[in-house]
Formats: structure tokens, sequence, C-alpha cells
């Protein structure tokens, strides 16, 4: 890769963050990342039931769905939500197709198919649940389970992806990036900016570091 000496006003040290996030969040993503290692079962039901309340509440990406689209009964208490959300998780090909993922490895062009697919997996078996696509909660709850492959989107992020769209000429339909079905859409544009952000900062960057840069943008507004 060839790297170059000037870099964006926003690629700051503070904006790039850690690791484990930035600022004040550092020590509760911290506990969210030992949480999701004590607790890796994607076929325990409370293991995962725990793991999707814990992370979508925190991430503010809740699945939880307390009435039917049809009428106002109430479907019952979190409890038993999250009890079937788990057994329908837990009964999906998740975790054989995790067992195909480079677990540990950088997220490159050639990892996005496996990816995808567990991603797709993790997406239809809570949809089976809520009847809603679950695009941004199955990838933050993905990416606590495997930070070095999982992009976490949200519209924060989209939408900062798409300012650099715009600068670059490029693009990014970030209102289609945000479904499930185009989470692989998302990974390519990901992966176009991750490799800008690399060749101007001359040195490689993790996905935490890239999802640090596009929130600190976002709530900048920069």
């Amino acid at each position: 890769m060839e790297f170059q000496k000037d870099k964006r006003h926003y690629l700051t040290d503070e904006f790039l963050g850690t690791d484990e996030g930035c600022g004040i969040f550092i020590p509760a993503n911290k506990a969210l990342y030992s949480f999701v290692r004590e607790n890796p079962s994607h076929t325990d039901p409370a293991q995962v039931a725990s793991k999707a309340l814990i992370i979508g509440r925190s991430l503010a990406a809740s699945v939880e769905r307390r009435k039917k689209d049809d009428d106002d009964d109430y479907e019952g208490s979190t409890g038993s939500f999250y009890a079937r959300l788990a057994d329908s998780i837990c009964s999906s090909d998740l975790a054989l197709e995790a067992s195909f993922l480079p677990v540990g490895k950088r997220l490159t062009g050639n990892a996005t198919t496996a990816v995808h697919k567990v991603h797709s997996r993790l997406c239809d078996a809570i949809t089976k649940v809520t009847k809603k696509d679950a695009s941004s909660f199955a990838s933050k709850y993905l990416h606590f389970h495997y930070p070095t492959l999982f992009p976490m989107v949200d519209s924060r992020a989209r939408e900062a992806l798409k300012w650099i769209a715009d600068e670059e000429s490029m693009v990014f339909a970030p209102t289609t990036a945000g479904m499930s079905k185009n989470y692989a859409v998302y990974m390519a544009f990901y992966l176009k900016v991750r490799d800008l952000f690399e060749g101007e900062l001359g040195y490689e960057i993790s996905l935490r570091h890239m999802d640090n840069i596009l929130l600190n943008r976002y709530d900048s507004w920069i």
C-alpha cells in the first residue's frame, strides 16, 4: 500500500480512539467485549438472550418488540421476548456459518462473503421473531463476538460515509446500505474508505478505529 503524507483534518488521535472505543464509553465497551468473550455461545439460550438484551440496549439497537404489527396486544414480558429470540437464534445456522469465519483475521474483500453469510443468518433468525430488519443490531451483536470482522452499521455511520462519498465523488446509497440484505454493499464501501484513511495515516487501523472516526465525525458534524 502506498501512503500519502497529507491526511484529513478529522483523522486525529482523539477521533481514532482505541480498540475499545472513545472517551467515557471505553469502560462500557471493555465490559461488553469481556462479557461476550466469557459467553461466546451461539447455541446456549441463556447466553444468547443475555447478550442480545445487553448489547441491544447498550448500543441503542434493541430489537425488542412489545406489540404485534397487526393489533395492539402486548406480546408478553421482556423475558419471554428474549427467550423466543434466543430460541430462534440458537436453532438457526448461525453457529455453523460462524465456524467458517477467519476469526481474529483482518477484514478484507476475501472474507466478506463469509461475514455476510453470518450476518444474514442472524438477521433471518431475528426477523422471524420481530418481523423487522435487524441489520444494525446484528452488526453490533456480531462485532462484539468478532471485532476484527464485523463493521457496525447504524444511521450515523452511514451518514458519515455518505459525506465521504460526496467529497470523493463516489457512489454510496446510505438508505440501501442499511438493509440487512445489503450488508455486503456496506462492507465494500466501508473498506474503500478504510483504504483512504490508512493511505493518509500511513498505518493500518482496526474496525473499531473506523467506527470511532465515523461516529465522532457525525457527532461533531464536520
